[in-house]
Order: C-alpha cells, then sequence, then structure tokens
C-alpha cells in the first residue's frame, strides 16, 4: 500500500543520506563556525525527531511502550533540534552537553527497541546504532570542554556512522518487503 511500509525504507534512505552528508561537511570542513554547526546539526535533529513523532503517532506494529519513546525521542529532537537553530551562540560546551545527551538516550532507545523487537530482521543494526549513539554521546558528554575540532571530528564520524548504518536498516528493510509482497 502506498501508505503502508513501502514508503518507509526510501524515508530511511534519505535520512541516511542526509546524514552521512551533515557528517561529511563537519569531518572535509573543519573550521567551519560553531553556528554553521548548530544550523546542521539543528535541521538534522529536527528532521530526525519529526520522523520519530510520525512513527510513534502512525506506527500500529510497535507496542504502546514503543510508540511513545518515539514520541518522546521525537520531541526531544525536535526540540533541540529548534535551539541550536534559533541559539547559533550557543558554547561549545552546551552544544556538546545537549548532543551527548540526545545521543545518549538516542543509544538507549534504540537498544531498548532492539532488545524487545524479537527475532525480527534488522534487529541488529538497531542495536549497531544503538551503541554507536551511546558511545558517541558518552564521549562527548564526558568530553564537553575539548576543543571544537575534537567534537566536530566525533559529531561527523558519528553521522556518518550512523548515516551507513541507516542506509544499511532502509535497504534491509526494502528487502524484507519485497520478499513479504512476492511470498
Amino acid at each position: 500500500s502506498p501508505e503502508g511500509p513501502g514508503r518507509a525504507w526510501i524515508i530511511m534512505l534519505a535520512g541516511a543520506v542526509i546524514t552521512f552528508g551533515f557528517g561529511l561537511v563537519v569531518v572535509v570542513w573543519p573550521h567551519a563556525t560553531l553556528a554553521v554547526i548548530s544550523i546542521l546539526l539543528g535541521i538534522q535533529l529536527l528532521a530526525f525527531g519529526l520522523i520519530a513523532l510520525i512513527a510513534g503517532f502512525t506506527n500500529s506494529d510497535q507496542g504502546g511502550a514503543m510508540r511513545t519513546a518515539d514520541v518522546v525521542l521525537g520531541l526531544l529532537g525536535v526540540l533541540v533540534g529548534l535551539y541550536f537553530i534559533r541559539h547559533l551562540s550557543v558554547t561549545v560546551a552546551l552544544l556538546a552537553i545537549l548532543i551527548g545527551l540526545y545521543w545518549v538516550l538516542h543509544g538507549i532507545v534504540d537498544l531498548l527497541v532492539a532488545a524487545a523487537a524479537g527475532p525480527v530482521p534488522g534487529r541488529w543494526v538497531k542495536a549497531v546504532a544503538g551503541v554507536i549513539s551511546l558511545a558517541a554521546g558518552l564521549i562527548v558528554l564526558f568530553k564537553p570542554k575539548e576543543s571544537l575540532k575534537f567534537l566536530l571530528v566525533v559529531l561527523g564520524i558519528y553521522l556518518m556512522l550512523y548515516g551507513l548504518v541507516l542506509a544499511l536498516w532502509a535497504l534491509q528493510a526494502r528487502r524484507f518487503e519485497r520478499q513479504a509482497a512476492h511470498g
């Protein structure tokens, strides 16, 4: 059906490309201003927050706890994303703490989803994404006063890795849907 999971993999793949692209920009352009990074992060968090909100309100395949987690994570992503876009003079320490907290929470939710999912396709990808988010968030939280370059390298690598994981997940969802449609 056009509204069903047939298009979900395309949205995931688009998010993966955007995330990887932002990570590449951050790594290749290490002397970017904090304002540019705030805007890029704000857009990325806003986009994924909206996607999580939509999933939380529309994904009837998930249980109530998972849908609630999506909504909470989505609201957090939207709020932090809007804050980054609105407050371009945010300090490096505050940026590190906010993004670190978001990544830690995102990682925990991904790991909980993977643990609760049972033996379904893509479960390991969700778990890997959770570990990446959790690790990157903890690194940034424990080093909030490090230089902008360190934060940018961690941020860029995280976004590129997370983008790759999302792309794998999207392609796996596409393959699973095609098998379900033909099987």
